[in-house]
């Protein structure tokens, strides 16, 4: 699930094609996940992987959390440069797949496929982390309630729960930042959180995997403001294979927010300010790739 610094948040509206239910990126291959140290939580969810089909899990029998009360004005999606408090969700991760026009993207704005997200990659096996203070919502592969489509589920569900298509999910960690957004975070090996749990920026929330349909370990990482009005359509005959709403949620660039890294081109081409301050502080550092 999909430009020059920024001073106001703006997000396109698109209509005709979209994505399916499922995160695709392209991610280097990565040695198995290693176990998970004595000293870390207790894994809520089972362990998924790409390569065998997980017994499903029970469906959550209880309504969806509501959001915590927003630290804004909930109706207005923050500017993002006062979308403060962000920290990467992996170390040091290289970007795999990029928010934006994309022939990996499951979304079409202005008629070119586009990704509604960032794909970032270290190892499989590595620790995810809470991008932000907040709330968890779900952590699951039942995670449909959260991320923003826009109508009614009730078909989908049948239809998951008739075909056993639970285990085929990407598992999904959905998290309320506090400040109007929803962070997303798919595709974990396992997770250490649930929901209703309170969380720091920081915090070990999962472990990165594959789970779904992926290519290699990665988590593709989202931001949405649950009340924001544009949207993107669902590719139609997903839609009417899957059953799924035609849209979801618009979404906004997480590298907008997330802290700035002058060794990824994606973040220098997007803050061109903060990279020629970089290279001011900097003037014996070789040219950035």
């Amino acid at each position: 699930m999909p430009a020059a610094a920024i001073v106001a948040l703006a997000v396109v509206i698109v209509a005709g094609l979209a994505a399916g239910p499922v995160f695709f990126a392209q991610a280097t291959s990565s040695p198995a996940p290693t176990a998970a140290s004595s000293a870390e939580p207790t894994v809520i969810a089972a362990n998924v992987t790409a390569t065998a089909t997980p017994s499903p899990t029970t469906p959550p029998t209880s309504t969806p959390l509501s959001s915590p009360t927003p630290t804004s004005n909930p109706l207005t999606p923050l500017p993002t440069w006062q979308m403060t408090g962000y920290v990467w969700p992996l170390v040091n991760a290289k970007i795999t797949l990029p928010f934006g026009p994309s022939n990996w993207g499951e979304f079409v704005v202005n008629g070119k496929l586009f990704h509604d997200g960032v794909d970032m990659a270290t190892q499989c096996g590595d620790k995810v982390y809470a991008a932000h203070d907040g709330v968890v919502l779900v952590a699951s592969q039942h995670y449909a309630d959260f991320i923003g489509w826009n109508g009614d589920l009730t078909a989908y569900k049948t239809l998951f729960d008739e075909h056993n298509w639970w285990g085929t999910n990407p598992v999904i960690i959905v998290i309320d930042d506090g400040d109007g957004y929803r962070s997303i975070y798919a595709h974990e090996w396992s997770v250490k959180v649930k929901p209703g749990q309170v969380v720091k920026a920081g915090q070990v929330i999962g472990i990165e995997g594959d789970s779904g349909h992926a290519s290699g370990c990665h988590v593709h990482f989202g931001l949405f403001n649950p009340l924001e009005t544009a949207t993107f359509a669902l590719e139609p005959s997903e839609a009417a294979r899957l059953k799924l709403p035609a849209t979801e949620t618009a979404r906004i660039n997480p590298l907008l927010v997330l802290p700035y890294r002058n060794d990824l081109a994606e973040m220098r081409a997007l803050r061109p300010t903060e990279a020629a301050a970089w290279a001011s502080a900097h003037p014996s550092s070789p040219p950035a790739p």
